[in-house]
């Protein structure tokens, strides 16, 4: 009995790590695609831009590659990034779309590196203009549209609030929150804009989402 206990715990440590989630949610067929650029585990790939997904909601997901989709997101002539990404899902149906984003949220997030530098004290203040849509541990309130912000990226956060200022971002007059974002960004500088994002990471806020 004590051998064989042994062997399903090998066995069971042996599955991948995403694959842990398989009896929750099903694997999506268009998920190697996401994975190409996101990492296995969707933990994210900085030297191909793309982000980390892994444990966002699927709400915010679904919206996000909706938007895409649509046209209401990586349209813009600067947002290459954003063209890349619209192509890449643009002949997938919205059913497996969801289906996506509903295995992704199901997957751990992981602690990611530290790449933007700032003054927490300052990064303090700034958040504080934050907490009223995202939380006051920038967990996100799916009842407002406001999406998690920890366990994300850093230099992504920065990336889409830079977006957001230079307008490649929240211009669509269908994307209600991205013009949100637009108007909160463009309250404070390129370095405060640093030192928010790098008190979100440093201070190591929970990454817990529902």
């Amino acid at each position: 009995m004590i051998r064989l206990r042994v062997f399903v715990a090998i066995i069971f440590l042996a599955i991948p790590y995403t694959k842990l989630f398989a009896d929750a949610v099903s694997e999506p067929s268009s998920i190697i695609l996401c994975q190409s650029c996101h990492g296995y585990q969707f933990q994210g790939n900085k030297d191909l831009n793309a982000p980390a997904l892994a444990g966002l909601s699927q709400w915010y997901s679904y919206r996000q590659l909706l938007n895409y989709k649509n046209g209401i997101r990586g349209m813009n002539p600067e947002d290459i990034l954003g063209q890349t990404m619209r192509l890449s899902i643009l002949n997938i149906s919205n059913a497996e779309l969801n289906a996506l984003a509903a295995y992704i949220s199901k997957i751990a997030s992981q602690k990611q590196e530290i790449s933007i530098k700032g003054d927490v004290g300052t990064g303090k203040f700034v958040f504080e203009h934050c907490m009223s849509c995202h939380g006051e541990f920038g967990e996100g309130d799916k009842t407002i549209g406001a999406p998690r912000l920890t366990g994300q990226s850093d230099w992504y956060l920065y990336q889409q609030l830079i977006n957001f200022q230079k307008g490649i971002r929240g211009q669509h007059p269908n994307d209600l929150y991205g013009r949100q974002m637009k108007d909160m960004a463009d309250m404070f500088n390129d370095q405060m804009l640093k030192d928010v994002i790098n008190y979100i990471t440093v201070t190591n806020m929970s990454v817990n989402d529902d």
